[in-house]
């Protein structure tokens, strides 16, 4: 076994038998770690609907996933753009864009199949109650 898969297996196995002190060294070794962003906020509002808040998400991100996200995002740069041309607070911006654009694809995808959904009563309170704690939490009060 690779010495990388052991350390996934112990942290796997302190995970299930420790979960306390699992989270307590996840939460210690993301406090540690650099924190960038927002660059500018990215948004899915419309004319139709305005936007009513601005939510701020941090994402704890290994250097593959920043790789991979970031590339996702350099595919719609333009042609005339190369890798080496990025300035780092370009290459901020496209890794935070790329990571909003899918989150709110998904978004989007779900809200229109909600629309498409006749939901039963008790499905149909349970959505009424989360429309209510949504206006309740995002009522204009940042904190």
């Amino acid at each position: 076994m690779s010495e990388r898969n052991e350390d996934r297996a112990a942290a796997e196995f302190v995970a299930r038998h420790f979960p306390e002190t699992s989270r307590f060294l996840a939460e210690e070794r993301i406090k540690d770690l650099p924190a960038f962003g927002p660059t500018e906020v990215h948004g899915g509002v419309d004319d139709l609907e305005p936007a009513v808040a601005v939510v701020r998400v941090a994402f704890a991100l290994t250097r593959a996933q920043l790789v991979t996200v970031l590339a996702m995002g350099f595919t719609g740069i333009g042609v005339d753009r190369t890798p080496e041309s990025l300035s780092d607070d370009e290459v901020r911006n496209e890794v935070e864009g790329q990571l909003a654009a899918e989150a709110l694809i998904e978004v989007d995808r779900q809200m229109e199949q909600d629309e498409a959904t006749v939901f039963s009563p008790e499905q149909q309170r349970v959505m009424d109650v989360l429309a209510a704690a949504v206006d309740r939490a995002y009522r204009g009060e940042a904190s």
